[in-house]
Parts: structure tokens; C-alpha cells; sequence
């Protein structure tokens, strides 16, 4: 690829409650890892991936976590700003999950994101599919009606998670040759200036604040 390259960053927030697995999501993705004992979020964590497509093209998506915890979601709408995706991820094995997208995280999206933001619904989980409280048919009719994306994934085993945010820049784009960039130099910069777009300065690794807690 060319030295011409055209770079475009695209912001990718995901949102949903604690233990749904969005950290788990976000691992796998870029790392290619999965841990039984990620520490729950309660600030924002930063992580970048790479696209090409149209031979010349390079799209960055800025991936940010977000903390589900009720006591910390007047901080997650900091990041609803010039955001350009969010991804709502529920628990396939907890209703309550799925209910909480519908009666609060969807009206923030409708409260304070942009009006042209792109909308992914996430069944994660699907390897617990035998303790599933929320039909699939459900869950994707729902999506049907916000117009957005519907993609079933497994953190665990990495099921439906590069299908997940390839649908996501393919629909930005328009784009059916577009492909995950491997080059290493690409692959999760050590840290990014994000104050020149309006958010926050923080490295790959840092969050604001730690605590530990099982998920996946």
C-alpha cells in the first residue's frame, strides 16, 4: 500500500451493562484474546483497529469501552460526542440486559448521538446457548425496527466478533472489499491524542478506574 494512503478514523462506542461482555468483545477483536477475569470498566478504556478498502483506503476505527455500572452513566455520555458507531451488546443468558438496552440505552443514543450514528445490536454470549432467556427472532426484530445492525457473537470463542465490526465499515463505507489491516505498526498504538476530537487523552491500556469482576 502506497504512502498515499488516505486514512480515515472512525469512533466506535459500545454500550450495555456490566458483564455483558464488551471489554471481552473489544479483546478479542483487536487481540485476539479472551480472559475469564477482565476487570470491569468504570471510565473508558481505548483500543484501535485498522480497515482497508478501494486499494488506497485505510478506515481507523477508535474503539472505546464504556462502563455499565448505573453509578457511572453520567460519565459514558462524554462519549456519545461526534461518535460515528455504537455498539449495544446484550447478555443472551440475562433478560434484564436486553430490557436495559431497550429502556435506557437506546434513549440515550436518541438523546445525545449524532442523528446519522450507525447501530449495532449484539447477542453476545451465544456459547451459553442453553441458558438463552431472549429469543434470537426477538432481539433481531428489534434491531429491524431501530434500522440497525443485528450480529450474534461468542467473546469466548470469537464467534461472529471480526463478522461484527466488518458489517459496521462495510455499511459506513460501502464498501464489499473492505478487510481487516494486520500490518503490526497498525494494530493498537501504544497512544493516541484524542483531545484534538473533543475526548479524552488516554493510552490503550489505561482506564479510570479499575475494579475486578468476571465476565465474557
Amino acid at each position: 500500500m502506497s504512502d498515499n494512503s488516505q486514512i480515515e478514523t472512525f469512533k466506535v462506542v459500545l454500550l450495555g451493562e456490566s458483564g455483558v461482555g464488551k471489554t471481552s468483545i473489544i479483546s478479542q477483536f483487536t487481540n485476539s484474546e479472551f480472559k475469564d477475569d477482565f476487570e470491569t470498566s468504570t471510565g473508558g478504556t481505548f483500543s484501535s483497529k485498522s480497515f482497508t478498502y478501494n486499494d488506497d483506503k485505510i478506515l481507523k476505527f477508535e474503539i472505546w469501552d464504556t462502563a455499565g455500572q448505573e453509578r457511572y452513566r453520567a460519565l459514558t455520555k462524554m462519549f456519545y460526542k461526534e461518535t460515528n458507531a455504537v455498539i449495544l451488546v446484550y447478555d443472551i443468558t440475562r433478560k434484564k440486559s436486553f430490557e436495559e438496552l431497550q429502556n435506557y440505552w437506546v434513549e440515550q443514543i436518541k438523546e445525545f448521538a449524532p442523528e446519522n450514528i450507525i447501530i449495532a445490536v449484539v447477542a453476545n454470549k451465544s456459547d451459553l446457548s442453553e441458558n438463552e432467556e431472549v429469543e434470537e427472532e426477538v432481539a433481531r426484530n428489534y434491531a429491524q425496527d431501530l434500522n440497525a445492525l443485528f450480529c450474534t457473537t461468542s467473546a469466548k470463542s470469537s464467534f461472529g466478533i471480526n463478522d461484527l465490526f466488518l458489517q459496521i465499515a462495510k455499511r459506513h463505507t460501502g464498501a464489499e472489499n473492505i478487510k481487516i489491516k494486520n500490518d503490526e505498526d497498525e494494530e493498537l498504538q501504544g497512544k493516541e491524542e484524542m483531545n484534538k476530537r473533543g475526548t479524552m487523552k488516554i493510552t490503550k491500556e489505561k482506564t479510570l478506574k479499575k475494579k475486578k469482576r468476571k465476565c465474557c
